[in-house]
Parts: C-alpha cells; structure tokens; sequence
C-alpha cells in the first residue's frame, strides 16, 4: 500500500511493510512520515542498516530517505537515494517520479522530463507525474507540451486543486479561455487552495487571499501564505501590474519552505521578469 503526501512539492512516499527483523515500529513510522525529514532520515537508515530486510522494503526506504532530503535541499544525496530505490524496484514509478523533481529543484529540466516520462511509462495513469512534468515543460520553454500534459493530469484527477489552477495559468499563456469555473464543480471549494481559484476566477483580491492563509498552526499558515503570495503574483502579472507581481513573487522566494513547488517557481518567474529574487 502506498501512502502519497499532501504537500506542494509532490515527492511521494510510500509505505513500509511491517513487521521488520530489526526495525521497531516507531522507525517504521518515522521512515513513513514528511513531517520531520532528520527523523526520517535517521529512521530510513536505521531500516537500511537491517540485514534482513526485504529487497521491497529497502527500495521504499530509500525512496523515503530520499523524499526526506528533498526536502532539506539535499537534492544530490536525495537523488542517490532515488537511484538506489530504482535499482531495487526499476519497475516503480514512484522514484522516478520523484528523482524527476529533485533534478527539476536543481534547475536539470532534461533529465527531470526523462523521469517523469518513464514513470508515465510504467504508470500511465499517474497524474501526479503529468502534473510535475507539465510545470517544468513550462518552465522550460515548452508550453505546448506543458499544455497536453496538464489537460491530461485534469482528465486524470479533475478533484486536484492545484492541477487546475496550473491549467488556469498555462492556458491563459497561451491565449486560450479558462476552464477554472467548469472545474470548481468537481474541487472541493470549501477548503485550501479555494480562495486562490476564486482570486483566479475574479472573485477574491490578492488582499483577501492572504488574509484566508491564515491558521491557528504557523506551519499550516506559513504553506498557505506561500501559495497566497506566489499565485498572487500570477494573478497580477496576468493584469500586467508588474512591479506588483515581483513584490509578491519575491515574498514566495523569501517565504516559501523551499522543498515547494511556489519556492522554485517563484524564482523562475522573477529570472523571467528580470528581477532578482
């Protein structure tokens, strides 16, 4: 059974079959966690360490540790991860997935695009990879591609919150109308990332957008923050208020806990905008 996060970036975990030989239940759940990456590193290698461990379980270790680097910024050590769980399980799309956005993080587009088609490959279905791989097709110039792919993650998973705002945004790049009304009747509106769409859909200004970010948990409004400013910025780029749009892009930059997606776009936009971050 695998077990994906419900974070920005899209690293995906899975999890680990107990029991194990030598691994305790409690290092079996801090491997299977994103909460706290050093706790999960540190768990990850534990169960590695296990002499008896299934071939299985140590390609889902690995896969872990890796999301876990990943989100410390380590993206070398987490691709070495990502390879080792590809050598144990190459028919997995889950690592594939996933070293495709730690080579995306580093900037390497190409060898990202080259994961994320062989797990689109071995998953057609995987509508997170058609997601990951549409963002850095546009990223990388090709917005075409970025456009096929994000309509096919949509088709894939129409309930996804933020394939559709992606959609939104390349479709409006490339002069063709939104969709983001039609595909409100199938996102849950009642909870994040709802007040963005309705900033996309006219109906909220920036302002009142950041002022919904915000929670009672600072990790909770800190993530919603980030999306706030970054969308944001979108949002009044399209209107063409430039300067606007860099101040927020830039809070994104700033703000954003760099293992998201807002964190590595925002910069993108600002290098396009030419401004610094």
């Amino acid at each position: 059974m695998r077990l994906s996060v419900a974070i920005a970036p899209a690293f995906l975990l899975y999890v680990l079959a107990f029991p194990a030989f030598a691994a305790s239940r409690s290092e079996y759940d801090q491997c299977n966690q994103s909460k706290d990456p050093d706790a999960s590193i540190t768990a990850c290698t534990r169960i590695l360490q296990a002499s008896n461990e299934t071939a299985h379980n140590r390609a889902v270790a690995y896969n872990n540790r890796g999301v876990a680097n990943s989100a410390k910024g380590d993206y070398d050590r987490a691709i070495a991860d990502y390879n080792e769980a590809i050598r144990l399980d190459p028919k997995d799309a889950f690592p594939f997935n996933n070293r495709g956005n730690a080579y995306r993080d580093k900037g390497d587009n190409d060898p990202a695009i080259a994961d994320y088609n062989e797990a689109i490959r071995l998953d057609p279905k995987f509508a997170q990879a058609y997601l990951n791989r549409g963002r850095t097709n546009l990223y990388a110039g090709a917005l075409p591609k970025a456009l096929a792919d994000l309509n096919r993650a949509s088709e894939l998973d129409p309930k996804h919150a933020y394939t559709a705002l992606w959609l939104d945004i390349v479709n409006k790049r490339s002069n063709l109308p939104s969709r983001l009304a039609q595909a409100t009747t199938q996102i849950d509106m009642t909870k994040w990332p709802a007040p963005v769409i309705r900033l996309f859909l006219g109906q909220l200004t920036p302002e009142a957008v950041l002022a919904a970010a915000d929670d009672p948990n600072p990790k909770t409004k800190n993530e919603r923050v980030c999306g706030a400013n970054f969308f944001g910025g979108i949002f009044v780029l399209q209107q063409g208020k430039k300067d606007d749009a860099a101040r927020l892009l830039r809070l994104a930059a700033m703000e954003c806990p760099k293992r998201f997606v807002e964190y590595h776009r925002a910069i993108d936009e600002l290098n396009a905008l030419g401004e610094r971050p």
